[in-house]
């Protein structure tokens, strides 16, 4: 008589099982269902509150524009400068190359390269030898003149423009001035 009960307590067991087991499928189907409604309404949220703008130009945009190709221009012959150092003669030569990028500016360049050399060569003796050994000087003598350039074209520019011959004028500017040879002795 005493295994009949275990019969039943085991029935009643498995019944109990059976109970915890669709319990933990319930629990983890809403976990699913809740991870699944956030997901949806983060989708839905992102949509409706990105600025419309954003869509409209996403897909009417225009294309960045491209740069135009650079174009080189050396400035011919080097330049030597003299400086007196402590009563010795010492010696800078430098190699410029002038970067732009629109093709009708060559002729502007080439009609003003006496006044572009002029300003070039009274910069570069202005300077002290020992700033121009260091790369900071280098870089601010780069600096200074793609300044004096700019500032001269703009000026010749602006005096062809004022005069109404616009014709073939191109109101591009150099972008650098690169050092391709800088040597002080």
């Amino acid at each position: 008589m005493a295994q009949a009960p275990k019969k039943a307590n085991d029935a009643g067991g498995d019944a109990d099982a059976g109970k915890k087991k669709k319990k933990l499928l319930l629990l983890i189907g809403l976990a699913v269902a809740l991870v699944a409604v956030s997901v949806g309404g983060t989708v839905v949220a992102l949509k409706v509150l990105a600025p419309p703008a954003a869509e409209t130009n996403a897909e009417h945009a225009a294309p960045a524009p491209t740069l135009a190709q650079a174009i080189y221009f050396e400035m011919t012959p080097n330049f030597t400068i003299n400086f007196t150092v402590n009563g010795r003669q010492r010696y800078l030569q430098a190699a410029i190359t002038l970067m732009y990028r629109d093709p009708a500016l060559e002729s502007l360049l080439s009609l003003h390269m006496p006044a572009i050399r002029n300003g070039l060569v009274m910069l570069f003796s202005g300077k002290s030898f020992d700033e121009l050994q260091t790369p900071e000087g280098k870089e601010q003598l780069k600096a200074e003149a793609l300044v004096v350039i700019q500032t001269l074209l703009k000026k010749e520019q602006d005096a062809l423009v004022a005069s109404g011959e616009t014709k073939g004028v191109s109101l591009a500017n150099v972008e650098q001035v690169l050092f391709t040879n800088f040597v002080m002795q």
